[in-house]
This record gives C-alpha cells, sequence and structure tokens, in this order.
C-alpha cells in the first residue's frame, strides 16, 4: 500500500489569477526575395557614355566596365542580409515560445497550489494536533480522493496553429496533478480490493472529522477491528449530532439513510453497489483509481487515490477525543440543572467530596456539575483567575458566590478580599460586609486611580518585608504561618477600569507576577477580554471561567474553546470552567441570596477585624474623637493640624507641626476652605503661647505692631511663640496704600527676625498676588487648601496633578500628601472670639477727654457735632468753630475765649486759620481726627509716622495726646 506525498506547499494566489489569459507570440513571416539592380547596372553605362562624347577619353569606358560588377555585389548583399534577418526572427521566436511556457507553467503552478491549499488534507489534519482552524463547522465540505488531471481553464489566445502551438495550448489546457475534490453529500461508494478501498475510506473519515465537529457529524461505523481506530472518536460517541456520516461495508446490512446525512459504501471488487449514488470510485491499483461518477468531473477521470494506512491514523481517534473535551464537547453525564441554590449546594457538597487539602488551600465549592458539586481552588488552580461573559451571563453572581463560599469555609484570618466594582458598588452589597471584605473600591476618579496605585504597590511591599522578617520563602512557608492572610482581590468590569485608568495595568501585572509566594490572588472579571487583558497578564491567570458569550472569538480569548459560545442565553448561570492546560468543564454556578451571606455572617465567629490594605479616603470632616479613634496612641507634642493620608504606607497618620522646628506657616486656600477653622484649632491646642488675630484692619496692624516691639525690646520673651494672622491678603486689601506698604514691611520683618527670638508666625492667605508672591520663600512650611484654579494651585507651590476643586471644606495638601484639617467636635457651636467682624475694642474719645477741652478735626463737621450732641455726656458744650468764625468774618479767636471742658469742632481749613488758638489747645487738650485722612492727620500735627489704620463703618477716629501719643478712640 502507498501513501501519496504531503500536499504541495501552498503559496498565496496572483491577483485575478483565475481568470488570466496568456497571448502566443506570433511566427515571423519570411524575408522577400530581392530582385536584380537593372537600373543600378545600366545608369553608370550611360553616364560614362556621355563623359566618353564629350571628353573623348577611353579611361572612361573602364568605369563603364564596373557597372555590371556593382550591380551582382547588390544582388549578394541583400540576399545575405535577408538571411541574417530570418534567422534573428527565427531566434526570437523561439525565445518568445519558451518565455511563454515558463509561464503556462508558473500559472499552472500556481493553480495548483492554490487548489491544495483550499482542499481538505488528510495529513494536514493527522500532522497538526490543537489545529486552531479545526472544527470550523462550514456550511458546506468537500473531502479529497486524490490526485489527477482537471481543467485549468488557462486560455492561450493568438497562435497560426503551428504544431509547437498547438502542442502549448494542450499543455495549458490541464492542470496536472491537481486535488480531485468531490461533495460527500450524496454518497460516496468505493470499490476495489479490500485493502485499498479501506485506506482510501480512512482519508475520507478523517477529512470529515477533521472538519466537522461532534456537535455537527456523528460517525456510525461498521462492526469489525480494522474500525476499531475510529471508535474512540468524539464523533462516534453518543449523542445528537446536525448530520451523520455512515460507513458500510459490503455484506453488512444495508443501512437507512435520511435525508442530509452522509453515506460512504464500500465494495470489494466485482461487487455492486446501490444505485443513487451521487460519486463512485473505483480503484484499480494503489496508484490509480477511476472515477465513475463524481460531481463536477467528468466520468472516466483517472488519478492518484489518497491512501491512508492504519499506522497513520494510531493516535488520532484519541488525540481529537482530547481535544473534544478541551472544547466542551466530550460525553457529558448526568444533566446539569438549571439552577442551583448555595445552601443546598453547601449542604450536598460532603466534606470527603472537596480535593485534597494542600497548605494555603482555598478549595470550595461554587456550583454543580455533571458528576456533582464543582470545587475550585484559586491557590492551586491559579493563582489568578479571568472571568469573562457578556451582560446578564451571571457574572457578578459568580464572584459573590465564589466570595461567600470562600467565607464559608475559611476564617478572616485566613483570606481576605478586597472588591472592585465598575458598575456602581451595586454586585457586592451582599458580601461587603462579611468581616473578610477588607475594602470595597467603587468607579474611581483620576486622584483614587493614583492612590489605588500606591496602596496596591505598597501591600506588595509589606508582604515582602513580613516574608523577610520571617526568613519564609512564601506565604505557604512555615515559618510564615499566621502571619499573613491570603488576599483575594476581586474586580469587576475589569476592562471598565483599564479604559479609564491604563496606568492599573501595570500593576496588576506585577501583582500576577508576584502574587502567588505573597499570598495576593486576582480575579478579574470582564466582558471581553481580548484585546484588554495583556499576555503578561493572562499568562498568570490560569484559572478560567466563561459565562455565555456573544461569538467564538471571545470564548477562545478565554477558555481556547469554542463551548461559551454554545450556551444558551436562557440559562444565567451557566458556566465553562478551565483548570490550566486541561480540559474544560460545564458547571451551573449557584445562586447567592442575602440570606445565605446572613447565614454564613452567623458562622464566622467574632474577633478582631483583619488588616485593611486598602483604606477609605479621608472623611470629609476630622474632629478630635474621631482622629483618636483612626489614629490610636498619643498624641505627638507637636500641634495637629488634621488627618493625613499616606496610602504607600496604608495608614492614616496625625498631621503634627512643630513651629520650633518647621519654621512660620504659610496656608493658601480659597474662601471657605476652612483657614480660619485651622487657625483656631491651632490656638485651642497651646493658648498660653499662641495668638490668633482675626482679619481685621485694626487687630493685624495692632499685632504686627505689637509683635515688632517685643523683639525689639531687650526684655525676656519666652520661647517657641505663635502669632496665627487670618486673610492676610484681604486685610491688606483694605489698608490705604501707605500702610499696605508699611504693613509688608513689618509682616517680612517679622517673619525674618522672628525665628532668632522665638516667634513664629502662621499666616492665612487667598491667594498668592504681588508682594505676598514672596511669602513662600519667608515660610518654611507650606499648607494648600482647596483653591479655585488649577493656576492658583500651581503658583501655591503644588502640581497640577494635585489640584481637586471638589476637595472638602478643611480638605488640602501637607508635605506632599493629601490632608484633612481638624475641627472642632461640635461643628454648631463656633468660637466667636475668631469673628473677624467683630474688630478690636478701643474707649470713647468724649470718656478719654472727660473735663478737658477737646479740639475736634472733623471731615464733615456737621456730622462730627450731632454725634458729640447726641453721647451720654451732655453737659458737655459742643461749640461749631466753622460756624463761629463764619460768624466773625474769619476774625481769629482769642485763646481766652475757649472755656475748659469745651469741644471745638471745625474742619482742616478752619483750624488752619486758626491756628494759634490751635497751637495753644494742643499743649493740654487732646485733639480729635474724625472722619480725616492721613493728609489731614499730617496737616495738622506737622507729623510724618502713621497713625494706625481704621476699620471702616466703625466710628473710629484717632486720638493725638498731649503727650505726642496717638490713639485709636470711638466717636464719640
Amino acid at each position: 500500500m502507498t501513501v501519496p506525498p504531503a500536499d504541495p506547499p501552498a503559496e498565496a494566489p496572483a491577483p485575478g489569477e483565475s481568470s488570466v489569459s496568456i497571448r502566443l507570440p506570433t511566427h515571423p513571416s519570411p524575408p522577400t526575395r530581392p530582385g536584380f539592380p537593372l537600373l543600378a547596372c545600366i545608369a553608370p553605362l550611360v553616364a560614362a557614355g556621355l563623359i566618353w562624347w564629350i571628353t573623348g577619353s577611353v579611361f572612361v569606358l573602364v568605369f563603364a566596365a564596373l557597372s555590371p560588377v556593382i550591380a551582382v555585389a547588390g544582388l549578394l548583399d541583400g540576399r545575405r542580409s535577408a538571411s541574417r534577418q530570418r534567422k534573428r526572427d527565427t531566434t526570437a521566436y523561439a525565445a518568445a515560445m519558451a518565455e511563454t511556457g515558463e509561464a503556462v507553467d508558473d500559472r499552472l503552478e500556481h493553480q495548483r497550489r492554490d487548489a491544495w491549499r483550499a482542499a481538505p488534507s488528510a495529513h494536514r489534519i493527522l500532522s497538526t494536533p490543537n489545529d486552531p482552524d479545526r472544527w470550523a463547522d462550514p456550511r458546506s465540505v468537500t473531502v479529497l480522493l486524490g490526485a489527477g488531471e482537471t481543467p485549468s481553464g488557462l486560455r492561450l489566445d493568438g497562435g497560426q496553429g503551428r504544431l509547437e502551438q498547438t502542442d502549448l495550448q494542450a499543455r495549458a489546457a490541464v492542470l496536472t496533478g491537481s486535488p480531485i475534490t468531490v461533495d460527500p453529500d450524496g454518497g460516496v461508494g468505493v470499490m476495489g480490493p479490500t485493502v485499498l478501498v479501506r485506506a482510501l475510506a480512512r482519508a475520507l473519515v478523517v477529512q470529515l472529522t477533521g472538519q466537522l465537529s461532534p456537535h455537527a457529524l456523528g460517525v456510525r461505523l461498521p462492526a469489525g477491528q480494522e474500525w476499531d481506530w475510529a471508535r474512540a472518536l468524539p464523533h462516534a460517541q453518543p449523542g445528537q449530532p446536525d448530520r451523520w456520516l455512515i460507513v458500510a461495508e459490503s455484506g453488512s446490512p444495508a443501512p437507512a439513510v435520511a435525508p442530509g446525512e452522509i453515506q460512504l459504501l464500500l465494495a470489494d471488487a466485482g461487487a455492486r453497489l446501490p444505485p443513487g449514488l451521487a460519486t463512485i470510485v473505483v480503484l484499480t491499483g494503489p496508484a490509480l483509481a477511476r472515477l465513475i461518477r463524481g460531481p463536477g468531473h467528468p466520468a472516466g477521470l483517472e488519478f492518484a487515490p489518497l491512501l491512508i494506512s492504519q499506522r497513520h491514523t494510531d493516535g488520532f481517534a484519541a488525540q481529537l477525543a482530547l481535544e473534544a473535551t478541551s472544547a466542551g464537547m466530550g460525553a457529558t453525564g448526568g444533566a446539569l440543572p438549571d439552577s442551583v441554590s448555595f445552601g443546598s449546594l453547601l449542604a450536598g457538597a460532603a466534606p470527603g467530596s472537596s480535593p485534597p487539602g494542600v497548605p494555603g488551600s482555598l478549595a470550595c465549592v461554587i456550583g454543580s456539575g455533571e458528576d456533582g458539586p464543582v470545587w475550585v481552588d484559586l491557590s492551586v488552580d491559579g493563582p489568578h483567575a479571568l472571568v469573562g461573559g457578556t451582560t446578564g451571563s451571571g457574572k457578578s453572581e459568580l464572584l459573590v458566590t465564589w466570595v461567600t463560599a470562600m467565607a464559608a469555609r475559611y476564617s478572616p484570618d485566613l483570606v481576605t478580599f478586597l472588591l472592585v466594582d465598575f458598575k456602581g458598588g451595586a454586585a457586592f452589597d451582599a458580601v461587603r460586609e462579611l468581616p473578610h471584605c477588607v475594602g470595597l473600591i467603587t468607579d474611581l476618579d483620576e486622584r483614587e486611580a493614583s492612590r489605588a496605585l500606591a496602596s496596591l504597590t505598597a501591600e506588595l511591599r509589606h508582604r515582602e518585608r513580613i516574608l523577610r522578617e520571617a526568613g519564609a520563602r512564601d506565604v505557604t512557608d512555615p515559618r510564615a504561618e499566621g502571619r499573613l492572610a491570603r488576599l483575594v482581590i476581586v474586580v469587576d468590569e475589569f476592562a471598565t477600569m483599564l479604559g479609564a485608568f491604563p496606568a492599573l495595568h501595570a500593576v496588576f501585572v506585577d501583582i500576577a507576577a508576584r502574587g502567588r509566594s505573597l499570598g495576593v490572588h486576582l480575579v478579574l472579571c470582564t466582558q471581553r477580554p481580548a484585546g484588554v487583558v495583556r499576555d503578561a497578564l493572562l499568562a498568570n491567570c490560569s484559572l478560567r471561567f466563561s459565562l455565555r458569550v456573544n461569538n467564538r472569538a471571545d470564548s477562545q480569548a478565554v477558555l481556547g474553546s469554542d463551548a461559551a459560545a454554545q450556551i444558551d442565553a436562557a440559562l444565567p448561570g451557566r458556566c465553562v470552567l478551565r483548570r490550566g492546560g486541561g480540559a474544560v468543564h460545564t458547571c451551573q454556578v449557584a445562586t447567592t441570596t442575602e440570606a445565605d451571606v446572613r447565614a454564613v455572617l452567623r458562622s464566622v465567629p467574632g474577633g478582631v477585624r483583619p488588616r485593611r490594605p486598602w483604606l477609605d479616603p479621608l472623611p470629609a470632616r476630622v474632629t478630635p474623637t474621631s482622629l483618636a479613634a483612626l489614629v490610636p496612641g498619643p498624641r505627638p507634642p507637636e500641634l495637629t493640624l488634621g488627618l493625613l493620608d499616606e496610602p504607600d504606607l496604608q495608614r492614616y497618620l496625625a498631621a503634627g507641626y512643630d513651629p520650633a522646628v518647621d519654621g512660620s506657616l504659610l496656608v493658601v486656600g480659597g474662601a471657605g476652605s476652612g483657614k480660619s477653622t485651622l487657625l483656631a484649632a491651632l490656638r485651642a491646642q497651646a493658648p498660653h503661647r499662641i495668638s490668633h488675630v482675626p482679619a481685621d484692619v485694626e487687630n493685624t496692624w495692632d499685632a504686627l505692631l505689637r509683635a515688632r516691639s517685643e523683639l525689639d525690646s531687650p526684655r525676656p520673651r519666652p520661647e517657641n511663640r505663635l502669632l496665627l494672622l487670618d486673610d492676610v491678603d484681604a486685610v491688606l486689601a483694605r489698608w490705604g496704600e501707605e500702610h499696605r506698604a508699611a504693613a509688608l514691611d513689618l509682616l517680612t520683618g517679622l517673619l525674618r527676625d522672628g525665628p532668632a527670638t522665638g516667634l513664629r508666625l502662621g499666616v492665612t492667605v487667598q491667594r498668592l498676588t504681588g508682594a505676598l508672591q514672596s511669602l513662600p520663600a519667608l515660610c518654611q512650611s507650606r499648607l494648600v487648601l482647596r483653591l479655585p484654579s488649577v493656576y492658583e494651585h500651581q503658583a501655591a507651590g503644588e502640581p497640577a496633578a494635585a489640584f481637586d476643586d471638589t476637595l472638602p471644606p478643611g480638605g488640602g495638601h501637607w508635605r506632599g500628601r493629601r490632608i484633612q484639617l481638624l475641627q472642632p467636635d461640635r461643628a454648631d457651636h463656633p468660637d466667636r472670639s475668631d469673628d473677624p467682624q467683630r474688630g478690636a475694642t478701643a474707649p470713647s474719645a468724649v470718656t478719654e477727654a472727660a473735663g478737658r477741652t477737646l479740639v475736634v478735626v472733623a471731615g464733615i463737621p456737621g456730622r462730627t457735632i450731632s454725634t458729640l450732641r447726641a453721647a451720654p455726656a451732655r453737659d458737655t458744650e459742643v461749640v461749631d468753630l466753622c460756624a463761629l468764625t463764619r460768624h466773625r468774618l474769619g476774625a481769629r479767636l482769642d485763646l481766652t475765649e475757649v472755656a475748659a471742658g469745651t469741644v471745638l469742632v471745625a474742619d482742616v481749613d478752619t483750624w488752619q486759620s486758626q491756628w494759634a488758638v490751635l497751637t495753644g489747645l494742643r499743649q493740654t487738650a487732646p485733639v480729635l481726627f474724625d472722619g480725616c485722612s492721613i493728609a489731614d492727620f499730617r496737616a495738622i500735627t506737622r507729623r510724618r509716622d502713621l497713625p494706625p489704620p481704621l476699620a471702616a463703618a466703625r466710628g473710629r477716629g484717632w486720638l493725638l495726646g498731649s503727650d505726642g501719643a496717638v490713639r485709636r478712640v470711638t466717636v464719640p
């Protein structure tokens, strides 16, 4: 028995090859034979005779004798040229014919390769296990009978019917060595010697079972050990395929054939085949067969049959059976239920049905399979799992059941769960109260994504540190027993998370690579893993689940099988499971209710909750009580600013500020960001050494002067004093230009010179503009609260990435970390002492000048006079000096005319006109400036120093005493 050689190598067809025609070269015509040049011979004779007649020279007649010689030479030269041209044309024609022959051979070779590539090949099927194109289940199939001659369809145009052209046309019309394929529908009959017939039949069975899956084709074989090799085919197992291939031999009962089924009837030489078969092949020898009848082929076509020996089929049926099992097409046991409850599943899973225990096992039962409860072990089968499935297929239900099953079997000191849900968080509502659950992360924003990166990376470092301290190799090492609980990170809608935050993929790849030894496991759930989960992550997800998907590509991406694409959409929770490179198994995932979770919750022993690798975001309000609960332990000696978030260390920290070490403090924040609350909280912590100055033009000025005076005073001063100035930029804006410049000089001087004397400042501003841009260089510490724009945030010295306009009051950034400032426990009783509208207290001008003459310089004398006369001390005489001067027509007053205790009121111009009286009165009488400008003050006092600033709308004035001191007073 012979086996034909393997198929020729396939090659891509040339574009438009099937309709190419080739033109034959034209045979050259023979050149015309040249005639005798009679005129060329006569013309020299006539010319020589004329010259002789004219000249009489006999020598001319010698040239006449050369005329025939020249004519004969020209005739011979023409014939020689024609012979050469004939040889050239013959050579060119032969070359063109050779080139055309090569083109014909190339076209035929391309057609032959195309035909073999398109034809089914038993050799390729036998030699390619786990072919990804296996079982494509095409609508129509063909089978290869062997190799022979078929019409090529190649046209040779032109030609003159010459023998060589006719031979080339005949050669181009036939494609030798072409695959002879037929459609098996309608039945195939094979006659000939039994050995040869069975060899061809084996080739046909291999081709059909290699193209069609067990779901599409079943095989019924005749009795006899010659067909034992095929009985292990998955197609030969009991089932309900779409159609059947019925193989029958002569002498066996004629099978009953239903419409659509394929017959393969084998008969010995001389036997008869039943009528009605579409294809009949007669084998006359190992290398020759005749096609008696076949669709698309002429009757009597001879070809070399494709014969497969039984040796070549050894192991083929077993290989297909393994592939069918891996694809979920193997023989099934008991029927799967349409639904399974979690309670009944746990009750029916006997302890002995659990897989053998291994150190650190996470084995649990999640559903019911064909052979009973289905157990999975994330630690052994994983270390990581991938779950795929379309919307509504039951992915979230699988995750909840799996988490609940592990929680029912293992305590929180053995396994914990970090749940990530990018569908809003509702998927894990049922299990979030389990003590095993150490965190629930819902849809992240950009800042929370960065926090997730830091927290997960920190968890890996923490576990590495614990193992290193224990001297353990991994979490299963006995030396690490009890030190680390396994952490299972369950992510629902993993693709959605990566689409929003691609940087998280690198973190998950790192976890996947190191998770097994560190006891960190991933369960990644997504609708379509293809193109989303990269190979570096997929390679570590050995445990695969796929619920119903919409197409074969999605099923192949998860399982390497089409099984999940065949799940009925009416069966949510139906799942195909694959462990590593093993076979796939179909199961029904249990449905878990809230009552099931509560039952598990009651069964978990109480105790200390496990360590949380993922902390919740900072609370919007931090009070001393909540701070003590979140950060237990004694407080540091420095002042407490609030709660600091350190996700890279997986902890909260009480943010401390020590003025002696950290220097002056600059707080930048918009309106309502919590600046004033911070200053009040600092003042409450150490009132004996902290002064809090509200945002007030008078209080701030007085505090700056007082602090400058203390610095310049030689008297000893207390150490580590802190002066808190609120909303300095707003106060500067309300001062006049001269006061603003003087205040800035005082402020910068205190920031520069204060540390040498133990004084530090705490300054709050809404924005850093103008002269305040130098404050960051003078303040050693900076706290940035919420600001209205990213530009102001950057101007405050913080990176643009940290900008967050949604921060709650008290939220900000301290030394590169997110902070939430400390607030009083009772927010409904604010400290009114810090109200900037209250301002500093000032004595009454009338009271200060009681019993003495009072000189009043008024911006608006009439208003001042009304105010003074309405004062409680009504016995004081108020004299309108302006009116008196007008009454006397500008005459000067005499000092003796002023009675003691009189209040003299006039504007600046009037007092300057009465300068002698003013000079005399100033020696004993105080001078009150009401509603006057600094220029008015200087015009009367002839002094260049600045009086203290006055708060608007508070009835304030300056009182210049007889000792030269200027004080702020109320009018009256």
